[in-house]
C-alpha cells in the first residue's frame, strides 16, 4: 500500500471514529432503558403485582399446561435467568474493557 492510500485510510478511520462518537453522544440512553424496562414489564405473564404500571395488562397464563400436568412457568423462568446471566456477563465485560 502506498503512502497516499495509507493517509486516505487514516483520514477515513478518523472521520468514522468522530461520527460514531457524535452519534453515541446524541442518544438518550436513560430514556431508552426506561422504555425497554416498561416494554418487558408489559410482556410478563402469570400473576402480576398490584403495582403493575400497565393498567390494561391483567394476569395471564395462570393455568397453562395444567391440563397435561406441566407447569407453564418453567420456560419463562429459564429465559429470565438466561437473560439475567447474559446481562451480568455483558456488564462485567464492559467494566473490564473500560478499566
Amino acid at each position: 500500500m502506498g503512502a497516499k492510500s495509507m493517509m486516505n485510510m487514516a483520514v477515513l478511520m478518523l472521520l468514522l471514529g468522530v461520527t460514531v462518537v457524535t452519534a453515541a453522544m446524541s442518544h438518550d440512553y436513560g430514556d431508552a432503558l426506561t422504555k425497554s424496562i416498561l416494554f418487558f414489564e408489559g410482556q410478563r405473564s402469570g400473576k402480576l403485582p398490584s403495582n403493575q404500571r400497565m393498567n390494561w395488562r391483567k394476569d395471564s397464563a395462570l393455568r397453562d399446561g395444567s391440563d397435561i400436568g406441566v407447569s407453564g412457568y418453567v420456560f419463562p423462568c429459564i429465559f429470565k435467568h438466561a437473560v439475567h446471566k447474559f446481562a451480568q456477563w455483558f456488564c462485567m465485560l464492559d467494566l473490564q474493557i473500560n478499566i
